[in-house]
């Protein structure tokens, strides 16, 4: 399953790339820090494929410039429109993300998420952060996304996922940058719910992306060679 990030800067671009989205995505994710006055409603609307909504804070990897009030009642705003998935990060504070949780109803899923901008944290450490997530009431899927500085460190996600998935999480895992590239084609056969794949160069939405296309020629390869 690939999901495929919107992260034009207007929204009318945005609604164009919605539209290219739509015949190769599996899963479309609104970045809606990083479209200029995004309307909502009309972008939801356009996506033929499960929408994921997303905020993304900076210190997460974003480039939301407002308050974090001003994201939170953002994110609120998308989830009165009911979405197929909305992704919140675990840092934010336990009121107000449990009100978001509480707000996304039955028809709206959660992907509660951590992204780590610096590195690749040991086995151990993967696993108890997943553990201190699935305390979290009202979650449907885990997203525990690494930076990979060595060539290690995508063995490293692989095996959290393997163990991961083997215990019935529902999880998406991979680890970004050029060393993490790996990661990303393998997460999937590893049992990651989804990656994320561009809608073409230069539109990646974080650092070893791989596009759409090439994560599709690679996936219909292994699917011959298997």
């Amino acid at each position: 399953m690939i999901c495929v990030p919107i992260v034009a800067k207007s929204n009318s671009a945005a609604l164009e790339d919605i539209a290219k989205a739509n015949k190769v995505a599996d899963y479309i994710e609104l970045r809606l820090d990083l479209i200029n006055k995004p309307n909502i409603e009309s972008l939801i609307k356009k996506a033929k494929k499960p929408v994921i909504v997303t905020v993304r804070k900076k210190s997460e990897g974003g480039k939301f410039s407002g308050t974090e009030s001003r994201r939170i009642s953002l994110l609120k705003k998308a989830l009165k429109l009911k979405p197929e998935y909305i992704d919140l990060e675990f840092s934010i504070p336990k009121k107000s993300l449990n009100s978001l949780i509480e707000t996304s109803g039955k028809k709206t899923k959660v992907i509660l998420s951590h992204h780590n901008m610096k590195s690749t944290p040991p086995l151990k450490e993967l696993n108890v952060l997943l553990a201190k997530m699935k305390k979290v009431k009202g979650v449907n899927i885990f997203k525990i996304i690494t930076t990979a500085n060595f060539m290690d460190d995508s063995m490293a996600i692989l095996e959290f996922l393997r163990q991961a998935k083997k215990k019935k999480n529902n999880i998406i895992s991979f680890a970004m940058g050029i060393y993490g590239k790996d990661s990303r084609i393998l997460s999937v056969p590893f049992g990651s719910y989804l990656t994320f794949g561009s809608l073409e160069k230069g539109k990646e939405s974080a650092d070893g992306q791989l596009t759409v296309g090439e994560l599709n020629k690679i996936y219909q390869g292994l699917s011959v060679m298997l």
